[in-house]
């Protein structure tokens, strides 16, 4: 019971700062692809762009799920606000989530990191998987090669 009035607790925190967040327009915007699977402790990794200041960053996403089991696909669209500068994007992400996908699935999510970057989601899951608990998501930004343009993910357009 404790337990789950704490993960209720936090839902409710985070959805209250999405609303919040979005009664402005975002600062950036994401899109990316990741591949999870779990047996109660859950490991997910993808990699998608960043479009910031009219430039696109690649990224790569990597996490562990609590309460988890299954294998699915993520593809993911979302919006960043309080981002001010480039630097602040990277870090840890906390997310609370639950929920049952059984052959393709979607839903909303909203992750925060130590700097106060927020990130409303809004994604479309394939596979099997069943989530009753949260985790933290790693997201790094990838240094092109010298010479290349930043590559982008699909779902991200040029403005």
């Amino acid at each position: 019971m404790q337990f789950a009035r704490m993960v209720l607790t936090a839902a409710l925190i985070a959805a209250t700062g999405a609303v919040l967040a979005q009664d402005r327009r975002p600062d950036a915007r994401l899109a990316f692809s990741s591949t999870a699977f779990g047996l109660v402790f859950g490991y997910q990794s993808g990699q998608g762009a960043l479009e910031f200041q009219g430039r696109k960053y690649p990224f790569t996403v990597s996490g562990i799920k609590a309460a988890t089991l299954g294998i699915s696909k993520v593809d993911a669209l979302g919006q960043v606000y309080r981002l001010r500068e480039l630097a602040d994007f990277p870090g840890r992400y906390i997310v609370v989530e639950g929920g049952l996908t059984v052959v393709q699935g979607g839903g909303n999510a909203v992750l925060r990191n130590e700097k106060g970057v927020m990130l409303y989601l809004q994604n479309v899951q394939y596979g099997l998987d069943l989530t009753l608990g949260g985790g933290g998501v790693d997201i790094a930004l990838v240094e092109p090669a010298a010479g290349t343009a930043p590559a982008t993910a699909p779902g991200v357009s040029a403005r």
